[in-house]
Formats: structure tokens, C-alpha cells, sequence
């Protein structure tokens, strides 16, 4: 008997045919979803040995068809996280002199994210993230920190390639050193390029703009003048990575020149290369560990050292830092950290040395 004596059994055999080509394509299902649940949604539709009935068949191209819709939505709708830290930590000379050595201080830090997929290659996020420092006898750099990102858009025009942009706005107080409060509005741009499988370089540009709410700019002969201190930056910075057996490694150069309207001297007016040399990755599931070395050369260009020679001041800034994160579950993780900085000085009054360690627990929801 052929099939074309058989109207029934050939119906049956042209949908099976149509659900298997419609079935079998590669369809991508969210990154979040276990492998389990992949398995359990396959075990919904009908072995394809099993004889059903066109009704059946079309029934189960719907289904599969209605969760790869409802995964498309998901991956589009707006989400939201978040994480609170607490902090303590102990700095040998957090006043950057020798006037005051060792103190303890206590941080709190919130962090908010909304993100949403605007088209497949176009993200947009925002956050806020805030922060309080308090020392227990250093009241001077007691301070809190609000930073707002508004709007950050993230663009992936091929595997290649991803170009972002963004602009903080940020207040930062502080209530005893009320000369050092400020607030900073920064619009920035990055590109990045991945090469071969494990290399990547990027190229960063900032521009801020920092108005100090109390500290006044002052003219040639050193008197306050009516309007507060105002600094531009910009900032360049090129990074170069690749990832070894799961450690990340970088390499990263930084340029930027502050201008002030700060005439006396032009005291705060300057030039800054920066080097830093880092490395990361995981020990285990649940150990994550880094570490850096960074060198900073401050040439100002005509603040002079204090004496006799008139020569301008350079600041040469050394930090090393280590930390590792320790996740004890989706919700808990643990941060111990260690930072030691030097600086050393053709200004001797401003040479310092300090070893800050700190232990943070932070909540993520």
C-alpha cells in the first residue's frame, strides 16, 4: 500500500515532516535558564517515533512556539538589582600626614541597577550608588557620596565590537571638611575591540567638570575671589587584556590634565600619567581573587616646591592592592582587601606612607 492510498496516514506523515524542520531549529533560549529546564520543556513535545495526530502535532508547535516568545519578552522587559555593603577598615595615616597616624573607619555603600534590552545589540541601564564614610577620630574625611548614572547605552554592532556611553552626576560631601565638597557632572565614551579568542583592547575618553560648593577660586595675589573653585578634566585611558587559563590580565595607560580657575599659581593645575598592571580570576567557585600595581607621575605645571628653588612640584604615586571576594550563597558575599600607597615627592611635606585593610559583607537582591 503507498502513501497516496492512505490520505490519513500521509496527513500524519506531512505533519510529523513539518514538526520536526520547524522543531529542530537552533533556537537560543535564555542564559539563565538550567539545563534541567531545558530538558523538562522537551520532554512536552512528542517523541518523534511516537504517532500522533495533526492536532497534536500543531498543539505542541505552539507551545514551543509561545515559550520562545515568552523569552524574548522576558529578555526585553526592564530589571532591576541591587546590593548594600557594610564595610570596616583601618587606615595608618588616612590624613595623608604626619600629624595624625591610625584610624578606624566604618563604611556603608547602596548600589542600584535598572537595565533593559532596547533592541538586540542596544542596551540601556542606570544606576545610583551611594556611600558614607566615618572615621572615628579623623572627622575631616568623614563623607558621603551620592553618584547617579542616568543613562548608560551599550552597543554591539558585531562579536567584535562594543561601543558605550554614558554621564554621572555625582555630589559628594563632607560635613566637617566643608572646603572639600563638591559636585562633579562626567560624560564619558568607550570602545572596545575583541581580537583572536582571548585579547582585547579598549579606548576611553572622560570629561568632567567639578564645582567645589564652598572653597572659593582665588586671584593672582591669593585673595578668595566671588566665585567658587572650578576644575576641568579630561582623561584618556587605553587598556590592552587577555584571559590565561581563566585569569584575566591587563594593562592600562592613563593621561589626564586638570585645569582650575584657581590663579594663584594656578596652584591645582597639572598633568598625570598613569600606569597599572592587574590580574584576576577564580581560585574556586566561590573565591575570586585580584591584584594590581599602579605608578602615577603628577607634573604641576607651576605650583613650586617650598625654599629656595623655584622648581615646580611632581608627585610619584605607587599603590599595590590585593582583595578576593568569597560568595557564600546567591545573596552573601565577603571582601577582605589590602592597599598600601607611597608617595614620594620633590615637596617633602607632602611625601606620606599608607597600609589600609578592609573587610566588607555585601547583601545582592
Amino acid at each position: 500500500m503507498t502513501a497516496s492510498s492512505n490520505p490519513t496516514r500521509a496527513a500524519v506523515g506531512g505533519t510529523l515532516v513539518l514538526a520536526v524542520v520547524l522543531l529542530a531549529g537552533p533556537v537560543p533560549l535564555p542564559a539563565q535558564e538550567a539545563p534541567e529546564k531545558q530538558e523538562r520543556e522537551r520532554a512536552e513535545l512528542p517523541p518523534l517515533t511516537a504517532t500522533v495526530s495533526p492536532e497534536e502535532a500543531l498543539a505542541a508547535i505552539k507551545r514551543r512556539a509561545k515559550k520562545i516568545l515568552e523569552a524574548r519578552r522576558e529578555a526585553r522587559r526592564l530589571k532591576c538589582s541591587g546590593e548594600l555593603t557594610q564595610g570596616l577598615g583601618y587606615e595608618t595615616n588616612p590624613s595623608n600626614g604626619s600629624s595624625h597616624k591610625g584610624d578606624t573607619y566604618f563604611e556603608e555603600s547602596a548600589y542600584l541597577n535598572l537595565s533593559k534590552k532596547l533592541t538586540p545589540t542596544l542596551d540601556w541601564s542606570g544606576t545610583y550608588s551611594g556611600n558614607y564614610l566615618k572615621y572615628l577620630d579623623y572627622g575631616d574625611g568623614d563623607y558621603t557620596d551620592h553618584t547617579l548614572t542616568p543613562a548608560k547605552l551599550r552597543w554591539r554592532p558585531g562579536k567584535m565590537w562594543r561601543v558605550e556611553g554614558w554621564s554621572d552626576i555625582e555630589y559628594n560631601y563632607y560635613p566637617k571638611g566643608k572646603d572639600s565638597t563638591y559636585r562633579n557632572w562626567k560624560i564619558a565614551g568607550r570602545i572596545r575591540q575583541n581580537l583572536y579568542e582571548s585579547w582585547f583592547h579598549q579606548f576611553q575618553y572622560e570629561w568632567f567638570i567639578r564645582d567645589y560648593v564652598t572653597k572659593m577660586a582665588r586671584d593672582g595675589g591669593g585673595a578668595d575671589t566671588r566665585n567658587t573653585r572650578l576644575d576641568i578634566r579630561h582623561r584618556i585611558r587605553y587598556k590592552v587584556g587577555t584571559t590565561v587559563k581563566k585569569a584575566l590580565l591587563s594593562v592600562e595607560n592613563e593621561y589626564y590634565w586638570n585645569d582650575s580657575n584657581d590663579a594663584r599659581t594656578d596652584f591645582y593645575d597639572s598633568q598625570v600619567w598613569k600606569f597599572t598592571g592587574s590580574a584576576s580570576g577564580n581560585v574556586t567557585k566561590k573565591l575570586y581573587v585580584s591584584g594590581s600595581c599602579a605608578f602615577e607621575r603628577k607634573n604641576y605645571e607651576h605650583r613650586t616646591v617650598s625654599g629656595i628653588n623655584a622648581e615646580a612640584r611632581y608627585d610619584d604615586k605607587t599603590t599595590l592592592s590585593s582583595s578576593a571576594i568569597y560568595t557564600v550563597n546567591d545573596t552573601w558575599k565577603v571582601s577582605p582587601s589590602l592597599q598600601f600607597d607611597h608617595l614620594a615627592s620633590n615637596e617633602s611635606t607632602g611625601e606620606y606612607d599608607n597600609m589600609k585593610y578592609a573587610l566588607t559583607v555585601t547583601a545582592s537582591f
